[in-house]
């Protein structure tokens, strides 16, 4: 939907492993709305091996957005766990692992005070 988003889930899948995220195991589903169609995207951590795709099924934690918003997090210009404090986005299950998500967004561009 977003290039920020494909860029970020693409490069989670070539990356295959973080350090960040070796004492993380879950799965994340990513429901992004946009026009009235949802696109899905599926995170699956296993002491810090990702493995990421487009397959439906249970996870241990659930994510909805806008397509918009989750560009704008994918790009470091918005803060995930902010937005789903806001509601902006809405978090179901296991939200420690939006927390270790957080970690693998880039950094606010320099000034932006976020």
């Amino acid at each position: 939907m977003g290039a920020a988003t494909t860029e970020f889930f693409e490069g989670l899948s070539t990356r295959g492993h973080d350090p960040l995220l070796e004492t993380t195991s879950g799965t994340i589903g990513v429901d992004l709305t946009k026009n009235g169609k949802v696109e899905r995207w599926r995170l699956a951590i296993d002491k810090g091996d990702l493995d990421v795709s487009h397959r439906r099924g249970a996870t241990d934690c659930e994510i909805r957005a806008s397509a918009a918003l989750f560009d704008q997090i994918a790009s470091g210009e918005e803060n995930a766990f902010a937005a789903a404090l806001r509601g902006d986005m809405t978090i179901e299950g296991d939200s420690r692992l939006l927390v270790r998500l957080q970690r693998l967004f880039p950094s606010p561009p320099a000034g932006n005070g976020r």
